[in-house]
This record gives structure tokens, sequence and C-alpha cells, in this order.
């Protein structure tokens, strides 16, 4: 016969070490929630807003499958805020998405803007996503930032080898803005068409809040180069055309970059040839593209206008990674993207390496046509 005193302590230490095991372990909250920071008034709304709207369609396709984490239901929210692409309060809006205590972030849009809240964001135990295309990010990251796009170490090489070796130029000239996307990108660039054995045969950096070119452009139309290339934004882009135009160079083939891929440019370019290299792909180009696409147009009555669909990825793959490791704990969440397999609807092929960079990371050609980038080529290897 069982002793009623055995009995009660064997049942006594099942309930506590339950209990234990139930406190100790990872503590899943019933909402998880992801900041989105971005800029959300200015020039960059439109993209700001588009990243937005990309990680709340993705909250919502969640919540409406019925998220569960370890079987128990979990709602994801997402918090934006704007950061007005603005440097300082950037910091001030990241500080308070850490003092909120998010899971995650996605953000900031710029490379000088997403440079400067890096620490915050690290010190704060907040893992990082963003689109800023700057090489040197996730180094400053330190295994707490995850980039969705491609980087500038390969967009200048890419830049280097459609100047270089597809338009055959060899006298180029570089526009850059002055910031921590511009002047990186205008120096690997410069390396990659010097292994080429072609130089640079005149470039200037501007602020990037600059319109007025003329001084510019005079020594544009002295230098007479084969090809432009443009590391500055669409709001600057549109003005440089049309003084360009003015002066009588509106022929000159033009190169821009990632940051000017915007439907102003499409359809407001006034020069004759316009390429475009970029670090992330329009939605058509992805088999998941045609589903997001309706979805978002039933849910905001508009277009996509240009990386809502990586921003719904990255809402997807943590909430993935959050449902496989049973865990919200940021330490657990940092080891576990650098290595998973996640779900990523639409790109399909999201996925970080030990840097946090995209192991298939790959740069696009587009040429303006008919108001709209006609994609070219694509390739991770330049």
């Amino acid at each position: 016969m069982t002793d009623p005193r055995s009995l009660l302590s064997g049942i006594l230490t099942a309930v506590c070490a339950g209990w234990l095991l139930s406190a100790c372990g990872p503590r899943i909250p019933a909402t998880v929630t992801i900041g989105v920071a971005q800029p959300l008034s200015g020039p960059s709304a439109a993209r700001g807003q588009d990243i937005v709207d990309g990680a709340k369609l993705a909250a919502a396709d969640l919540n409406a499958a019925g998220f569960k984490v370890a079987g128990k239901p979990v709602l994801i929210e997402i918090v934006a805020v704007d950061d007005k692409a603005d440097k300082e309060e950037a910091k001030k809006v990241a500080q308070g998405l850490v003092d909120q205590k998010v899971t995650a972030v996605i953000g900031h849009l710029s490379s000088d803007v997403t440079e400067g809240v890096i620490p915050v964001y690290r010190s704060g135990n907040v893992p990082q996503f963003f689109t800023s295309s700057a090489a040197e990010l996730t180094r400053l990251g330190q295994g707490n930032t995850f980039r969705l796009i491609a980087n500038d170490e390969l967009q200048a090489r890419a830049i280097a080898s459609y100047a270089g070796e597809t338009l055959h130029a060899s006298k180029i000239a570089v526009l850059h803005e002055d910031t921590a996307f511009g002047t990186p990108l205008a120096k690997a660039m410069t390396a990659a068409l010097a292994k080429q054995n072609k130089k640079v045969e005149y470039s200037e950096a501007v602020d990037n809040k600059t319109t007025n070119f003329a001084p510019f452009v005079a020594k544009l139309k002295a230098a007479r180069p084969e090809v432009l290339v443009a590391m500055v934004r669409d709001h600057q882009l549109l003005p440089l055309f049309e003084q360009m135009n003015a002066a009588g160079i509106g022929d000159l083939p033009v190169i821009a970059t990632s940051v000017a891929k915007t439907q102003r440019v499409a359809t407001g370019a006034s020069i004759k040839t316009l390429y475009l290299t970029s670090s992330s792909a329009e939605v058509d180009e992805f088999a998941g593209g045609k589903e997001f696409v309706g979805k978002f147009r039933a849910a905001y009555h508009s277009e996509p206008v240009w990386a809502a669909h990586y921003a719904y990825d990255a809402v997807h793959v943590l909430a993935d990674t959050i449902r496989r490791t049973g865990s919200v704990d940021p330490a657990v969440l940092r080891a576990r993207l650098m290595v998973i397999d996640a779900i990523a609807p639409v790109t399909t092929t999201m996925r970080f390496n030990a840097e946090g960079e995209q192991r298939y990371g790959a740069i696009s050609v587009y040429q303006r046509s008919n108001a709209r980038w006609q994609p070219l080529m694509r390739s991770d290897r330049w």
C-alpha cells in the first residue's frame, strides 16, 4: 500500500516542478509588438508608409490565421512611428520603442539615419531589421541587425560593371550625397572601376537636400563624360534632370541608384536615357508577388510603391522564428534568425547569414521606359 505521505509528497513535487518549469521557461506574451520606424512625413513619406503598410498587412494575415506559439494564441501588433528622416528625431523614436519593450523593430529607411540608431537598439536589446543599404551597418550592429535587401558593396560592383562593361563607358562622372549611403558607395564604385582599368573623371559630393545643381551641371558639361552616376534621391534627381536639359546635356546617360527607385522618378524624369541599380527587387519579380499585390490592393486601395513586400516578409520571418523557438528572448531570436529557413511568402529566399546580411542578396538593373522601371538583369555576381 502506498504511503499517503509519499503520495502527497510526489504530487507536491510534480506541481512545484511544473511551476518552476513554467516560471523559468520562456514566457510567451499574449501580444508580440513590432515597431516600425520610418519617415512618415517629408519627401520620403511614401516609401516609409509603404513599409508600414507591408508590416501591417503581414500582422493582419497572421492574426486572421490564428497565430499561435506552443499552442497559445498570440496577437501580432505593429506600432508605427515617424522618424521624419532626421537623425536626432530617429534616436528619440528608437529609444521610445526600446522603452515600450517591442520584440523587434523594422527601421529605419536611409543609411545615415539607421547608422545613428543602431547603438540605441543594440543597447536596448531589440533586434533590428532594415532596408538601408550602406555596407558597414551590419558590422556596427554587432549581431543585432538584419538587412532585408542586398548591400552597397554589391551595388557598387554592379554600377561599375554596368557602366564600364555593358555601356562601355571610359569617361565617368559621379554625383553623390555626402552621407553614410553616398560616400562609401561612391568610393567602392571607384575602386571597382579601377579593377577594370577605368576611372572616375569627375566627382562631386552634395548635401542630401541640395536641389540647385547649376554649378555641377556647368562642370559636367565641360567634362563631357560618357555616363553620369547619380547617387542622390528622387527629390534631387528631378531638378538635376531639368537643369541638365536646360544646359543642353539631357542626352547624357544617367545611372541612378536604389534610393531613386520610385514612381515619382519613373514618371517625372525628363532626360533621354536613365538606368538604375537597386538592392531591392520589384514585387512582381517574385513568385509570390501577384498574390501579395492583390492583398495589398484590397487592404489599401492602392499599389505598393517600394519595399512593402520586404516588410511583409520580415514580419512573417520573425513570427515563424518565434513560433519555432517558442521564445521572444532577443538572444534566442538573434541566434535562430542567422540560421533558420523561415517562411517568407513573397520573396521566398529571405535568409540571413551570421553577419545579418542576405544570403541570396542580388542587384537588379532597370531602365526607365514608358514611365516604368523595366528590369534588364539581376545578379548576385558582379
